[in-house]
């Protein structure tokens, strides 16, 4: 027996809320609240799970300018307390659920000095990481406001995990969060635990060159080694090979849940032809020392 973690998923208070942030493209036929995602854990025998509750502050700012409900400046500052408020909600689901893990979202928009302190507020109620999506909230992963922040995670050997790759909601935003946008923080900051999330699709061959630069880079396994979609984009020859060129020590069970299904996408890990020693340290062993959990 080893130790089942689910290293990207996301979670929302209700039901509605959930189904708004999927957008309907959700393929696991759930909407994300905390409750059915525990039922599927149970069934699954998924020990933990690591809640990567990002807040898409460019898009809150940009339909509420469009709607005219204030000043620009206002209009900023609310949606830094939105995002605040949701990192609140994700570090009191963790405490009143120890089987999930969270991870806090961060804005360059908010500035250095906020950030940094964001981080201290919300470590203190448990936070445990850090999740960004350049390409959703349309920023250069190496943006000066958030140098100051992965100095403090290195520091605080607080993870960080990030979109990695092709973004399908908005294709050109991709450029944000292909693997070699983060070549810059990975020199400046060796000791940064860092996990670049759906092995950086669509640039796999650049994920595959930066993981020889870095060792301190990660992957997780979400939308790329999936039992969700089926027939699976790569064949089970594939996925083995695709490992084996990371390292197995590199790669993260993940399930990116509501968008897909933790149950089948474990399923599909289990039965590919690895090792035992290569799938204990994919299932769990990488996420507890990667992610200090």
């Amino acid at each position: 027996m080893y130790d089942i973690i689910d290293a990207h998923v996301h979670t929302y208070p209700t039901s509605a809320i959930g189904l708004q942030a999927t957008g309907g493209m959700n393929m696991s036929g759930c909407t994300g609240t905390v409750q059915e995602l525990l039922a599927l854990m149970s069934v699954g025998g998924i020990d933990k799970a690591a809640m990567m509750n990002m807040t898409p502050v460019a898009d809150m700012r940009e339909a509420a300018l469009a709607a005219g409900k204030g000043p620009p400046d206002d209009i900023a500052r609310q949606m830094i307390e939105r995002m605040k408020r949701r990192n609140d909600w994700t570090c009191q689901t963790a405490r009143e659920q120890p089987s999930l893990v969270p991870f806090i979202s961060l804005d360059p928009s908010m500035g250095p000095e906020d950030a940094v302190a964001e981080v201290h507020r919300c470590r203190q109620q448990g936070a445990v990481g850090i999740k960004l999506h350049p390409s959703s909230q349309r920023f250069n992963p190496d943006d000066p406001n958030l140098w100051p922040v992965y100095a403090e995670a290195e520091s605080l050997e607080m993870p960080v995990l990030s979109h990695g790759g092709f973004f399908p909601a908005d294709p050109e935003a991709s450029e944000f969060s292909r693997p070699r946008a983060f070549a810059r923080i990975l020199e400046a900051f060796p000791k940064l635990r860092f996990v670049l999330a759906h092995m950086g699709q669509g640039y796999i061959d650049e994920s595959l060159a930066m993981a020889g630069r870095f060792a301190n880079l990660h992957f997780d396994s979400s939308t790329v080694i999936t039992g969700t979609v089926y027939p699976p984009s790569i064949s089970d020859e594939e996925a083995v090979a695709l490992v084996r060129r990371f390292g197995a020590e590199r790669i993260l069970f993940a399930s990116d849940w509501p968008w897909f299904h933790p149950l089948r996408d474990l399923e599909r890990i289990e039965t590919l032809a690895l090792s035992d020693s290569e799938r204990r340290l994919i299932l769990g062993e990488n996420a507890r020392r990667v992610m200090g959990i």
